[in-house]
Order: structure tokens, then sequence, then C-alpha cells
């Protein structure tokens, strides 16, 4: 396949050949077969990731049979245990994304979810912290590159100011089935003793579980590229990547390109958002690790705490799904990310503050500001996504900026220390004060790239169909009819 000469503007086709009700139809049909599977898969990141929470205090009041009185945790070991995990998941973000440009997206994906599935479910057998340690750094191993994957993933589907809302629509999906973690660990709280296992070694198993059967069947449920798609005609691919932007990560380009991954990190806005986002994921990680038993510690008993952090999730969903589609509707970043983080940085004050006067559900009603908060996470990551071209720098952007930012991993599960109870005033001032940062950071990158003018306004909109083909190397391109073309792949 070799790629011609750029054509000239006067060369580039005025029409797209579709018309909107074809292609609204055919985005709904990847609507329902993409993302709803991947919003599924995401739910058992999430299930597997934060189950450690609802754990620690299942079946509290018969502290023998507890996970910390099983395990002999004391101190912050509880804290060290929830850490570790993004160790191993750090180091594994950007290579497992630039695997997707070598390895198809589906076998890769599955391969993500049925191993960390695996190593989730042997967290039912540790014995002590060592152990629970050790399984929880191989889990985040084993999970690196799920998320960034998805985001690099969907952009060989969807238009660059379509990616964030569907990434947001997928996280939706997930936070509002995990909203729901809650109310199966109060289930499985009722399983302690069954084989003579405890309450919180049946949630290990049995979420594990999950995610290794949805892992083996992603292999046959996710399709890898528009091209080699089985559920879709071939009209309906011909719009699918006709509509997609020239720049863009393609199947007939997907070679992996050292010098692009240099020249990206020549770019300081690269850095301004990856740090925005560690700076957002830290106190989103200490509030997620820690809230039914900050929940707890607000007065109530371990199953109400656990029934009660399913309403914040819910609203939660709602917000991240309605801020970034908001977002992408009216292709407008900057005061949508930075308001996302105004509310939760109230929020994090007023917990700091005045909790000591306000009754249990006064305090319990002040975690609901929070609400917007991971409306965030969509919207950084999908923006770094879509404001780079090619395959190799796509892959790392996304992985890079995930990467730092879930550095906030580590640092979030410290924010919240057993001396600080029952208020944990010093985390909560900590937390707002991170979301202050955040958004300068995010506020510098995203300001500097709208003034280049490269990835917003006419140029972002592009299609490959009007530019006549898939651009590489900024200079050659692809004719759009090897780009369509399925016997190219």
């Amino acid at each position: 396949m070799e790629p011609k000469d750029a054509a000239d503007e006067s060369d580039i086709p005025q029409t797209q050949g579709w018309t909107e009700e074809e292609e609204r139809a055919v985005i709904r049909k990847l609507d329902w077969r993409i993302v709803s599977w991947l919003g599924l898969c995401y739910f058992a990141l999430n299930l597997d990731r934060n189950n450690l929470s609802n754990a620690t205090i299942m079946n509290a009041e018969t502290p023998e049979r507890t996970l910390a009185g099983e395990l002999g945790l004391v101190g912050s070991q509880f804290n060290w245990a929830v850490s570790v995990f993004y160790f191993g998941y750090i180091l594994c973000e950007v290579p497992s994304n630039l695997m997707i440009t070598k390895v198809s997206p589906s076998t890769w994906i599955a391969r993500i979810m049925t191993t960390w599935g695996i190593a989730a479910t042997c967290l039912g057998a540790v014995q002590n912290f060592a152990g629970l340690a050790a399984v929880r750094v191989i889990i985040g191993a084993m999970e690196g590159g799920f998320a960034p994957g998805t985001a690099f993933y969907m952009a060989f589907w969807y238009k660059k100011y379509e990616l964030t809302a569907r990434w947001a629509l997928m996280y939706a999906i997930s936070a509002a089935l995990a909203s729901f973690s809650g109310l199966l660990a109060y289930g499985v709280a009722n399983m302690n003793g069954l084989g003579n296992l405890s309450g919180w070694r049946w949630l290990f198993i049995l979420e594990g579980l999950v995610s290794v059967i949805l892992g083996i069947a992603t292999i046959w449920c996710l399709p890898d590229y528009p091209q080699t798609c089985s559920f879709l005609t071939t009209r309906e691919k011909e719009i699918i990547v006709g509509r997609l932007p020239p720049t863009g990560p393609s199947v007939v380009a997907k070679k992996f390109e050292v010098k692009e991954v240099v020249e990206s990190l020549k770019d300081w806005r690269l850095y301004s958002l990856s740090l925005s986002l560690m700076l957002m994921l830290t106190p989103a990680y200490a509030i997620a690790t820690f809230q039914p038993t900050v929940i707890k510690l607000m007065g109530f008993v371990s199953t109400q705490a656990q029934l009660l952090s399913i309403a914040p999730a819910l609203l939660q969903a709602i917000f991240v799904t309605i801020i970034n589609y908001s977002s992408d509707r009216y292709q407008e970043k900057l005061y949508h990310g930075v308001g996302a983080l105004v509310c939760p940085t109230l929020g994090y004050f007023l917990l700091a503050t005045v909790q000591p006067q306000l009754s249990p559900y006064g305090r319990y009603g002040l975690l609901f500001l929070n609400c917007t908060c991971n409306s965030f996470v969509a919207m950084c990551t999908g923006f770094s996504t879509i404001t780079t071209k090619g395959s190799s720098r796509a892959a790392f952007r996304s992985a890079f900026v995930l990467t730092i930012g879930n550095v906030g991993g580590v640092i979030g599960p410290q924010i919240y220390q057993p001396g600080d109870a029952p208020y944990y005033a010093h985390g909560h001032l900590i937390n707002g004060a991170l979301l202050i940062a955040a958004g300068i950071c995010y506020g510098a990158a995203v300001v500097s790239i709208i003034q280049e003018g490269e990835f917003v306004g006419k140029k972002a909109n592009m299609t490959v169909a009007e530019r006549g083909g898939l651009e590489i190397e900024g200079e050659k391109l692809i004719d759009v009819s090897k780009v369509i073309n399925t016997s190219s792949v």
C-alpha cells in the first residue's frame, strides 16, 4: 500500500455521500454494540479495583471475621494495600496500550480482563498483609492499559467530538452498575461463614469471576475495526470510515512509530494535562476507597453505609454523561472541564469545616457535591486523545496521561489517615486544594490548544471523505478507497 501525495484543497470532495439519517442510525448501532459492552467491562474493572473499600467494613460487627481481623492489618497497612495496586498499574499502562498497535483490540482487551479477573479471585485466598499487597500489585499490572486502551480503541470508530461523550457513557454505565456494588456487598455479607469462608473472601472470589467471564466473552463480542466488523453492512462501513478525521488512528496506518512518541514528549501540554488528571484523581481515589468508611463514621452502621454509597454513585453517573455529552455537543472543553471541579471543591471544604455541626444525614448530604468530579476524567482523557495525529501518538498520549494521572491512585489512599477520623478534616482540605490546582493545570493546556487552532473548529471536524483519504506523517495521504476497502486491511 503506497501513500500518494496529499491532494490540493481544490481536490477535496465537498459532499459526504450519505444522509444524516443514515449516519445517526449507524452511530446508534455502534453505541449499542460497542459502548454498552465496554461499559459492562468497565463495571467489572471498578468492581475489582474498588471492592477493597466494601470488603474492609464487611461484617464489622463481628471483628474476628473482618478483613483487617483475619489478615492482622494494623496502622496504615490497609492504605498501602490500596496504594500498591497502582505501582503495577502505572508500570504497565503505556506498554500495554502500545500493544494495541500490534495486536487486535478485542484480543488484547480480553487478555487484560481475563488476567486481572484471575488475579482478583486470588484475593479470596490471601492470609496476611504481604499476600494482600502482592496480589494487589499483580492485579494492577494485569489491569494496566484497559482505560487508555478503550479511549484509543474508540478513536477507530468515532469522530473527535464524539469520543469524550462515548468514553463518558462507558464510564457512566460502569458507574451506574458499580453503584450497586454496595448492595452486592450487602448480599455477599450474608454468605459469611459459608464453606467456612468469611464474607469478604466470597466478595473477592465472586467479583473476580465476573471479570474472567466477561473477558473471555469480549473476544467474540467486541469488534476490532470498522473495516473488519461483521455486524456492519458495506454501506455502514463506508459511512463510519468516511466520517472519521483524516488525522485519526486507522487500521490501515496503525504501525508503531517511535518518532511519533518522541514528538509527543516534546509537548508541554501533555504534561500539563497529565498533572491535572493526577491532581484530580488523588481526591477521587481517596474518596472512592474510603467512602463506605467515611459514611460509616458519619454515624451509620456498616450495612447502612454500604447501601448509602449507592445514591452518590448513581448521581455521579448521570453527571458524567450530561457534562461530557454537552462538551462534545458544543465542542467546548475549557468551561466544562473546570466547571466540573467547582462543586466538589466546595463540598470538600464544607466537609472539612462544618461536619461537627451537622446531623449524620446532613454530613452525608455534602457527599453529593462531589458528584460532578469524575466527569473530568473522561473530559481530560478524551481531549488528550483527540488533540494529536496518528495511531502511535494517540495510543501513547492517552496512556501517558492516564499513567501520570493514576499516580493519584498511589497518593489518594494516603489522604484519609486513621488519626484524622471521624471527620477527616485534614483529608478533605487537601482534596479541595488539589482540585483547585487541577483546574489551573487543565485550563492552561486547553487555552494553549485552543489558541493553536489545529484541533478545534473547522479543522477538527474535517472527515476522511472530505479530505479524500487518511493523512500520514502530516504530508502524505492514503486514498479514501484504500482506507475504506477491507481488502487493504
